[in-house]
């Protein structure tokens, strides 16, 4: 499948592991940090690239989504202890 996807076709992404099938059109951060189950007020989504961890603090700014990309969430707050 390619990047440039026509109206109608699937991009395929990854958060915290979690496979997601979505609509071909930009995101904001905080609409994939609900999509994933998770409180944009208290997390932030980062994207893994290579070796690299490209974090998106501003909630509202749209991502534009290629198939395969793998993002993680950082909670913002201290970690629990089980």
């Amino acid at each position: 499948m390619a990047d440039a996807v026509a109206g109608g076709q699937k991009v395929v992404i990854f958060i915290d592991q979690a496979q997601f099938k979505l609509e071909n059109r930009p995101y904001t951060p905080r609409e994939l940090l609900t999509l994933a189950g998770e409180d944009p007020a208290e997390t932030t989504l980062a994207l893994k690239k290579g070796g690299e961890i490209q974090k998106y603090p501003d909630l509202d700014v749209p991502i534009e989504l290629k198939n395969g990309m793998h993002f993680v969430v950082f909670h913002n707050g201290p970690t629990p202890v089980s």
